[in-house]
């Protein structure tokens, strides 16, 4: 689907009825399963697995693991463990970066923990542009995002 310059130009009848990213052509284009465990962080688990992904089919290969625990510890816009929104993510990696999860380990809290702990984290990855499936709040369908997980790969529910 890359011979099209973006995903709303894919016409309806070239949808498959299935596509699985777990295998395409032999290939697992998904990221390792994550337990967020005890930790409302969803919003950060389901970000950094999209991003992991997009990664993955960008480069053709499997990219180090991104950390949620540095999004839920240094983006002030969310509440950590407590919760928070993907876009809010999105906002901290376009305009800031991504770190490693060995830089930066999943610990499934983040009461009493710093952003200052991962100042030495590496950026290594960042989103060049963010924008949401159908243009705007409510103005996305079905097949928007079914054109856009084609073409792009995954989607987060806040994309």
């Amino acid at each position: 689907m890359k011979k099209y310059t973006n995903a709303q130009d894919i016409p309806d009848g070239e949808l498959p009825e299935a596509h699985d990213f777990r295998d395409i052509d032999g290939y697992d284009y998904t990221s390792y399963f994550r337990d967020q465990g005890h930790c409302g962080s969803c919003y950060t688990i389901s970000f950094t697995q999209v991003m992991e992904a997009r990664l993955k089919l960008k480069y053709a290969k499997q990219p180090p693991m991104l950390s949620p625990q540095f999004l839920m510890t240094c983006n002030y816009m969310n509440e950590g463990c407590e919760g928070g929104w993907p876009h809010f993510n999105v906002f901290l990696a376009e305009n800031g970066h991504l770190v490693s999860e060995e830089c930066a380990p999943y610990k499934h809290a983040t009461k009493g923990d710093q952003c200052g702990n991962y100042a030495t984290c590496k950026p290594i990855s960042k989103v060049a542009n963010s924008y949401l499936v159908g243009g705007g709040w409510g103005a996305t369908s079905e097949r928007k995002m079914m054109k856009e997980i084609l073409r792009n790969g995954p989607i987060n529910g806040d994309f």
